[in-house]
């Protein structure tokens, strides 16, 4: 229909074509081609009054129907974000992928007969619905390069654990805010402990848009510490008393022992050293951390504990608390806590 023109793009109210940069083209695709669903198009139908043909305008959905029909049409080829149809052109798919992708059923509602009026009316509240976007969701509207399909491929292999041990709810992974700590934590490995600021993030996502040397590196420290903390941690995820903020103190924590952290020296955490490996004592301490975090729901004013638990309740996510939990948690680690 697109090709014949029977089908048309009103640009009265869709916006111009060419917007999806490459990466976003080949996710797209790469979403019909593992058979998920993606939002309803909408097509206004009217009657040519005098040739007495019905002439139908895409009201919402011109970047996916176009996208399809380029693909089909082999005006670009996948870029790896497709993990199981990288670098190929439609011609270039097995027939029966060809087949399934060709039979894929686009979701549409058909409104007939509608005014201009309605149209505009309708197509106003289409764009009314959604809730304001959160920094992390406009992060990874506004970046198509390499960190931000990095972080969607971390993702992939960690989100399940954020939710199964309520680290963060479904609304929360549903809002991307695990694509938010995840980020967070690759900022530890590059540049320390910060402030959270969707600016700071944001500089990671430029400056890693069109190149990323430091990926093998990032990666391997990154996916080593959180699989050390989901198997040897296990017993403390268990017993869900992590939460997202928590969690990044705990992460740090692991990386100053095992690899030290750019803006972190001896002096700030009590003149301890890092130690070359995660723990000597995997044992103690699992025991030593739930112990803190055992204390913060006390909110015991006495307690040895004290300064991890004030650092816990107050502006969970500044630079000072987050510095002040690292002291803790690395004690805890080291099986430095004082009796």
């Amino acid at each position: 229909m697109m090709v014949s023109g029977e089908l048309t793009v009103n640009k009265s109210y869709q916006r111009s074509s060419g917007l999806w940069p490459q990466n976003a083209r080949s996710y797209f695709i790469d979403t019909v081609l593992n058979d998920f669903p993606f939002p309803k198009v909408v097509i206004r139908q009217t009657v040519d009054l005098k040739t007495r043909k019905t002439k139908r305008e895409i009201i919402d959905g011109q970047q996916r129907l176009t996208t399809i029909k380029d693909y089909i049409e082999d005006k670009f080829k996948l870029t790896n974000v497709s993990k199981n149809y990288q670098y190929l052109y439609f011609r270039e798919l097995e027939d029966d992928v060809k087949s399934k992708f060709l039979g894929y059923e686009v979701s549409t509602d058909t409104i007939i007969s509608a005014t201009e009026e309605e149209i505009l009316e309708i197509f106003r509240r289409i764009n009314s619905y959604t809730l304001p976007l959160k920094d992390a969701e406009k992060r990874h509207a506004s970046y198509q390069g390499y960190f931000k399909w990095f972080i969607k491929d971390i993702l992939e292999g960690y989100s399940p654990m954020f939710e199964k041990y309520k680290i963060l709810s479904l609304k929360d992974i549903s809002r991307m805010l695990d694509a938010e700590l995840i980020t967070e934590l690759c900022q530890i490995l590059v540049e320390g402990i910060k402030t959270r600021r969707s600016q700071s993030l944001d500089k990671l996502y430029k400056e890693y848009d069109d190149s990323f040397s430091i990926k093998d590196d990032l990666s391997e420290k990154l996916t080593e510490t959180l699989n050390f903390i989901k198997v040897e941690l296990n017993q403390v995820l268990e017993s869900e008393v992590l939460k997202s903020y928590s969690f990044y103190s705990l992460f740090s924590a692991l990386i100053y022992n095992r690899y030290g952290i750019v803006n972190i020296s001896e002096k700030d955490i009590d003149n301890i050293e890092p130690i070359g490996t995660y723990t000597h004592d995997i044992n103690q301490s699992i025991q030593n951390i739930l112990e803190l975090f055992n204390t913060i729901e006390q909110r015991d004013e006495t307690s040895r504990y004290f300064g991890f638990v004030k650092a816990s309740t107050g502006a969970t996510t500044s630079e000072k608390n987050r510095k002040e939990r690292l002291i803790w948690l690395v004690k805890a680690l080291q099986n430095r806590l004082s009796p």
